[in-house]
This record gives structure tokens, sequence and C-alpha cells, in this order.
């Protein structure tokens, strides 16, 4: 299952570092170096950097060397893949939820 974790937002510096809006509860293991974040493009993303700045998540990719290249990604949601067999019992992702009412 795909769950979004973040959007990218302005880029920071010029040498392409994107900031995040976290959008999990543990971004530590979800943005770690080497791991895969996909767009809402369909562009598969590696995680080459990552850094906090003034409480603000700061993310490198690979292939994305300067800014101007961070702003064609600005405002896009990015989501991982999660395995739900590792919740416990009556644990829940929220996207789960979405529509049960």
């Amino acid at each position: 299952m795909q769950l979004v974790v973040g959007r990218i937002g302005r880029a920071h510096g010029v040498q392409g570092e994107a900031t995040i809006e976290v959008r999990t509860d543990q971004p530590d293991q979800r943005f770690a170096v080497g791991s895969t974040v996909s767009t809402e493009d369909g562009r598969n993303l590696i995680i080459t950097g990552n850094r906090w700045h003034n409480k603000i998540l700061l993310l490198s990719f690979a292939g994305i060397t300067d800014r101007d290249q961070v702003e064609l990604l600005r405002d896009q949601l990015i989501s991982t893949e999660v395995n739900t067999e590792d919740l416990q019992p009556g644990e829940y992702h929220f996207q789960q939820l979405i529509g049960c009412l």
C-alpha cells in the first residue's frame, strides 16, 4: 500500500535540497538515506541526504542537483510503500480508514 508521508515544498539553497512538509510520525524511518519515495506524477526519487534545519526537514534526491529541478517537484505529495501486515490488531494507517463511514 502506498502511504503519503509528505509534500515537497520550496527549494532550499542552490544545490537541490527540498523542504518537506512531513506527514508521518516516523520521519527518520520514512526519509532515511537510500529510501525511495514516489511523487504524484509517478517519479521514484531516491533520498541521498536528509537533515533538519530550524525544525524543517530538508531532503536531497539522486539526480536533483539544483533549485530549478526542485521547483518542478514543488507541491507534489510524496508516498512510500508500507506493509500493512506489520500492523498490530486494531492498528490502521489513516488512509485505510477513508470512506469507512
